[in-house]
């Protein structure tokens, strides 16, 4: 026992000595600037002089989409500015899935002008901004054929010991490099370039903020990397620490290479179209529109509790301490946007997972093929009756 408990040290050790992301090469506090002004690390580019920011820290104002002379590279096809904030959920992204694809197949899909995602709603969002019918298609069949294997490759349980998550390093990045291929993003870049915006929150860990990515900017940006990095954004993500690994960026300080590091958006926030509170009827005012904009939040998940009698174990207790926790943060997510639509006279409507919603989901499985089915064609029929969209909260 005594030689077990020896080894078992010792390879703690060597684990952690052995790791190819060491903290020399991080972005530390002496080069990492308060979250009121840019990011001092900037992403490399051949073009230094960039129309847009290819991200920003969420409490900066996106004041890059209006100038100093009323003009905005924005489009709008209408009168409404319209905004689609896409939650966090895991497999419960099968619902905002369903929900766009059944208001797509019914001609009621509202165009956004900008879409922003978190963790699973950053998985749905780049196909809604791509927005050819393939691109739905494709929605459909990704979210449906998603099982544990695709995502989590093989488990490990040791892995969160001695590594850096439960997850096989290379499953979920490798799903999202066959997903989002150079055709997919050479449509978002033209989409950007039309005047529409995509935008990606992941959190920046050894700060703890959110970082905003203008996922559009970098498909249309020179950058050599821009496929690898919109890859490793969109599975920075989704990646809840300790179930998959974090994703290193590499970032470019007065020439010298650092790293930081990128994980599940949802640490941050739920969901989100403004959270610098920036007041986006100016842009609307700017672009001559007679309606007030309209902000659509898809939250992929529930927003209440039901009754649960939870055993006295810590995996049942930890399990739905986390889950209260996500779904009061949604809730005070969503508060603080209804609170900037009325501020700023905007619109809004939720759509989200209802209690009367009833599916068995097999235990210790975190992507349930048959519940996956069963969620998206609850909100794929819901779309298709024109049942989706609520103003209030669950009491």
């Amino acid at each position: 026992m005594k030689r077990l408990s020896i080894a078992l040290i010792s390879l703690i050790v060597l684990s952690a000595c052995s790791t190819t992301h060491p903290l020399e090469k991080r972005v530390n506090k002496d080069n990492f600037q308060t979250v009121t002004v840019a990011p001092s690390a900037e992403l490399a580019s051949k073009n230094q002089v960039q129309a847009e920011p290819l991200r920003f820290w969420a409490n900066q104002q996106p004041e890059f989409l209006l100038s100093k002379n009323n003009t905005t590279p924005l489009k709008v096809n209408g009168e409404r500015l319209n905004f689609l904030a896409l939650s966090g959920g895991g497999a419960d992204g099968a619902y905002g899935a369903g929900a766009l694809v059944g208001l797509h197949d019914q001609q009621q899909l509202p165009e956004f002008t900008i879409i922003t995602g978190i963790s699973a709603g950053a998985l749905i969002a780049p196909f809604v901004f791509a927005g050819e019918e393939q691109d739905f298609v494709a929605l459909k069949t990704a979210m449906l054929s998603i099982t544990d294997d695709k995502i989590l490759g093989k488990k490990n349980i040791l892995n969160v010991l001695f590594k850096d998550a439960f997850a096989k390093k290379e499953s979920l990045l490798a799903l999202i490099q066959e997903t989002y291929t150079s055709d997919m993003i050479e449509r978002i870049a033209q989409q950007h370039q039309q005047g529409r915006r995509l935008f990606i929150g992941t959190t920046h860990f050894d700060s703890g903020e959110q970082m905003t990515w203008n996922i559009g900017a970098i498909a249309a940006s020179d950058l050599v990397n821009r496929q690898a990095l919109i890859h490793q954004v969109l599975a920075a993500s989704a990646s809840i620490p300790g179930v998959f690994p974090p994703q290193f960026v590499e970032v470019y300080q007065q020439g010298e290479k650092f790293e930081e590091l990128h994980v599940d958006g949802g640490l941050s926030y739920q969901m989100f179209f403004d959270p610098s509170g920036y007041d986006y009827s100016k842009v609307s005012k700017a672009l001559g529109l007679s309606e007030k904009p309209k902000v659509y939040v898809i939250r992929n998940g529930e927003l209440s509790n039901d009754y649960q009698p939870v055993p006295d174990k810590s995996v049942g207790l930890i399990s739905r301490s986390v889950h209260s926790l996500i779904l009061r943060q949604a809730r005070g997510d969503y508060y603080r946007m209804m609170y900037m639509s009325q501020k700023n006279n905007f619109e809004i409507a939720l759509t989200y997972i209802d209690t009367d919603f009833v599916s068995y989901k097999k235990p210790k499985v975190m992507f349930d093929t048959q519940h996956i089915y069963n969620l998206y064609q609850h909100a794929y029929r819901k779309a298709q009756r024109g049942e989706l969209w609520v103003s209030e909260l669950p009491n």
